[in-house]
């Protein structure tokens, strides 16, 4: 008897020992590429106006932002580029790298994630390295209608 328990045990660990764990075909359909994934984690955003457009991606990762934004205001020259920074409760605070008029520039960019949309902070500017950066981001104007509201990515 004390054979037959013995010889059962060994079966089922060699049983267990078949190699790595294949994933099986609904993991496989729910465990997203890395194409995927960044899908997944990307928004667009867009405010259209009767004279004026903005546009804005969004690619997140953790508290970390990656994206583009492009404006194109009434009278204003068109600019677009891309945005670099980090989510910070409901604030969007970003490096904005983009070209206009044939000349590359950067500033801050802080959007606030509101009811209506994200909406751009608008205060007094330094400039620190050559780069414009908000005096304080506390204080902030937030109070227009320029509302960036979520619209399907395209490809």
């Amino acid at each position: 008897m004390k054979t037959l328990y013995t010889l059962l045990t060994a079966a089922i660990i060699l049983a267990s020992c078949n190699g790595p764990k294949k994933d099986t075909p609904i993991e496989v359909a729910f465990s997203p590429d890395e194409e995927q994934l960044e899908a997944i984690n990307t928004e667009c955003f867009q405010y259209f106006g009767e004279k004026d457009t903005v546009l804005m991606t969004t690619h997140v990762d953790g508290t970390n932002v990656t994206g583009t934004l492009a404006y194109s205001i009434y009278e204003k020259d068109r600019n677009s580029g891309t945005i670099e920074g980090e989510l910070r409760d409901d604030l969007l605070i970003a490096e904005y790298t983009f070209m206009a008029e044939g000349v590359n520039s950067k500033r801050q960019v802080v959007f606030k994630n509101t009811e209506e949309g994200w909406k751009e902070g608008y205060g007094e500017m330094k400039s620190v390295d050559g780069i414009p950066v908000q005096v304080n981001i506390d204080s902030l104007d937030f109070d227009h209608d320029m509302a960036l509201k979520p619209v399907p990515c395209e490809d």
